[in-house]
């Protein structure tokens, strides 16, 4: 049991990230069923790694410009996931653009790789959404006394997590319109209690974090996945890869912007 976690941990791992992992010698559906609760713990593990690069840079120098580091922030997250969920935004935008009135039209542009003009300008919005969102957290906490940490915590911690376990919701709800192997086993770990368990832990979290936000972005997270869910049901029938990475990345960037107001 202990063996099928570690993988399913490191398997999950490759799933979300770039990052280097040890060689997965079990990438069968119960490893892969199993890798969905440590979608949270990746989302953790980002977060924890911005908060800590964030409180090194100002140890190391205490008047570092919070436009600096808010840059330097966003490109460590966009580097943590490899642009991953960037392409998966990008992806959508075209296909949901260009493939207007047609399913399969969205999906086949969807597998191009080639990013055209909406993709683009999609990708830069999100991105400005987030610096500017994670520069306003920087001026709240860093350059106003170190009393709104929490609300800091919250920003580079808490959304990463949230964004990263709506991914077991839109498995447990939908289905897997592309016929690839695993997807089954990923549908088959996306359990309502899993989902309703994770909530509960991020709901705990969220108000200990945001005390009296928590309400209002709790809401809006929960009003993010549902309308994602509607738009990916009424154009594809369900989700693709694609379509959870750029339902990743609009919620980082809404949630990081309510947060940040």
């Amino acid at each position: 049991m202990v063996n099928l976690y570690g993988w399913a941990f490191w398997y999950a791992m490759a799933f979300l990230t770039r990052l280097p992992v040890p060689y997965l010698k079990r990438t069968d559906a119960q490893v892969a069923a199993a890798s969905l609760i440590f979608y949270p713990v990746v989302g953790l593990l980002l977060g924890a790694t911005l908060l800590l690069f964030t409180l090194a840079c100002v140890v190391y120098s205490p008047q570092v410009s919070s436009l600096l580091l808010a840059a330097l922030v966003l490109a460590i997250w966009v580097f943590f996931s490899g642009a991953l969920h960037l392409d998966g935004l990008a992806d959508s935008a075209d296909a949901w653009v260009g493939g207007l009135g047609s399913k399969e039209k969205t999906l086949a542009i969807m597998k191009d790789p080639q990013s055209g003009p909406m993709g683009v300008t999609v990708l830069i919005i999100t991105l400005l959404i987030k610096f500017a969102a994670i520069y306003a957290l920087f001026e709240q906490t860093l350059n106003h006394g170190i009393g709104n940490s929490w609300l800091l915590c919250g920003g580079l911690i808490l959304v990463p997590v949230m964004a990263r376990s709506s991914v077991l919701a839109f498995l447990a709800t939908t289905s897997y319109v592309r016929s690839e192997g695993l997807a089954s086993a990923l549908l088959q770990g996306a359990t309502v209690t899993r989902c309703v368990v994770i909530a509960a832990m991020i709901a705990v979290t969220c108000v200990v974090l945001l005390q009296t936000q928590a309400i209002f972005i709790l809401a809006l997270w929960l009003t993010l996945i549902a309308l994602a869910r509607q738009i990916m049901m009424k154009r594809i029938g369900g989700c693709t890869g694609d379509t959870l990475g750029a339902a990743i990345e609009v919620q980082e960037a809404v949630l990081l912007a309510a947060i940040a107001l």
